[in-house]
């Protein structure tokens, strides 16, 4: 039987592994002037792109594309917002695009709005401000104004109450017309519903990852960027993938990742199971050269792996060894535990693994009469909240990032006959909060004592 450190071996010195760590350490020109994730540097860049008068030739494909991912963040009037984007170029006319606008001079143009960054007061400045006129091609004499208003965050905090004050000027400037606030912000910051995260549903939530996957990664790919632009947003996606905050947290992963993380991960499963368990043992000479290699020798690398599984959900816990860089790592249960109060009744359903308390919860759910095949028709996301991109439960076994499920179990309705798909490789942390999700949401207390009580080890 081979030893870990043979182990270990082997994966560093694997084409894929070297291929992610050439990756990782790709030089960076914001990383080199010391401005990785300044947050002007983020505006300046964001209102570049989505100015359809720049050079990188793409015109309103960067607009388009970003409403599409507004949409994707929106608790309400989706289809509205995408049939904005999915307009013809040719109704968008005199597009106004400044960054870091005073939100007192909203009427101002462009030209006169230049003197405004130059202060350095950059209290009630709006990161990106975009204006156009839509026209509507059966009669051009009817011109529909749009607003977009981006406010971004990289290290500071949402503040309501900038929120607020933002929303109240906007509804009293444009009450007659169109805007859309949106705050791009990063993942962790993200709450249940945008109303909890940034104090009102008038404004939307997106997230850096939303930004690569929608808007940056096909503005790169699409033939008609500038053979000279396309540097320029390449670079700004590697500066997202860089860790920030003493390397605790990263704004977004790339594709180009994520598949060298997955092959490593299903060739070297063992590998990774075998780390996780020298990391909860005593010390040893083996585990402080375990410990050296992942944390210091290969500790970007490593480090990358451990964020997209943890995006993904693809483990149940992953290695620990005391550091700034740790995942949460969850208490392991012999039962999993729901509690239901539903009609005056009090019902609780134990369970010993993911995949019985999700049939064993559906098959209560359908025992009640309610309304879960609606739930199931619109895809039910994994997680405590709904915007995920992996569903938990579904018609078809496809995530919605086009994906197959990793590992799939059938519940058959006791009404319907219908088969609902499970994801099930997924940990029970996870799975207990979508059961615990899916029951509130149909109006059933719920009480989940395990995670109420979580102590992370």
């Amino acid at each position: 039987m081979k030893s870990l450190k043979r182990m270990l071996y082997e994966l560093t010195m694997d084409k894929d592994f070297v291929a992610l760590k050439f990756l990782i350490d790709r030089p960076n020109v914001f990383h080199v002037a010391g401005a990785t994730h300044l947050e002007t540097w983020h505006s300046r860049f964001l209102s570049w792109l989505l100015d359809p008068t720049e050079r990188h030739r793409l015109g309103y494909y960067p607009f388009q594309r970003f409403l599409m991912a507004v949409a994707d963040s929106a608790d309400a009037d989706m289809d509205e917002i995408t049939d904005i984007a999915m307009l013809n170029v040719k109704q968008f006319r005199d597009p106004e695009v400044v960054a870091e606008k005073n939100i007192n001079k909203l009427n101002i143009m462009e030209q006169d709005a230049l003197e405004e960054t130059a202060g350095k007061d950059d209290k009630g400045r709006l990161d990106v401000f975009f204006k156009v006129n839509i026209v509507d091609e059966t009669n051009p004499n009817q011109v529909q104004k749009l607003v977009l208003a981006v406010e971004q965050k990289v290290y500071a905090r949402v503040d309501i109450k900038q929120c607020n004050k933002y929303l109240r000027k906007f509804e009293d400037t444009y009450k007659d017309e169109q805007f859309l606030l949106v705050g791009l912000v990063p993942k962790s910051q993200i709450k249940e519903s945008n109303e909890e995260t940034f104090g009102s549903s008038e404004w939307i939530g997106m997230d850096y990852q939303q930004l690569v996957d929608i808007v940056l990664m096909p503005c790169l790919e699409n033939p008609d960027l500038n053979a000279f632009a396309k540097p320029i947003i390449q670079q700004y996606l590697d500066a997202l993938r860089m860790p920030y905050k003493g390397k605790r947290e990263k704004l977004a992963t790339i594709e180009e990742e994520r598949v060298l993380v997955r092959s490593l991960y299903d060739r070297f499963e063992d590998v990774f199971k075998a780390i996780t368990k020298i990391a909860a043992e005593d010390e040893s000479e083996e585990r402080n050269y375990v410990k050296n290699v992942v944390n210091d020798t290969y500790g970007e690398v490593f480090r990358t792996i451990k964020w997209i599984l943890d995006e993904e959900n693809d483990i149940e816990e992953t290695w620990n060894f005391v550091n700034p860089f740790q995942r949460n790592i969850y208490k392991r249960w012999e039962e999993l535990r729901v509690i239901v109060k539903y009609n005056s009744e009090e019902f609780t359903i134990v369970v010993d693994n993911v995949p019985d308390l999700f049939k064993r919860t559906l098959c209560w759910m359908e025992e009640q009469n309610l309304p879960l095949r609606q739930k199931v028709e619109e895809g039910i996301i994994l997680g405590g909240g709904s915007r995920g991109k992996r569903f938990a439960i579904a018609f078809q076994p496809i995530h919605k990032d086009r994906k197959k499920f990793a590992s799939m179990h059938t519940y058959e309705s006791i009404h319907t006959g219908e088969t609902y798909y499970i994801e099930t490789k997924i940990n029970p942390h996870s799975a207990m909060k979508t059961i615990a999700k899916v029951l509130r949401e149909l109006g059933v207390g719920v009480g989940t004592p395990l995670l109420e009580e979580e102590v992370l080890v």
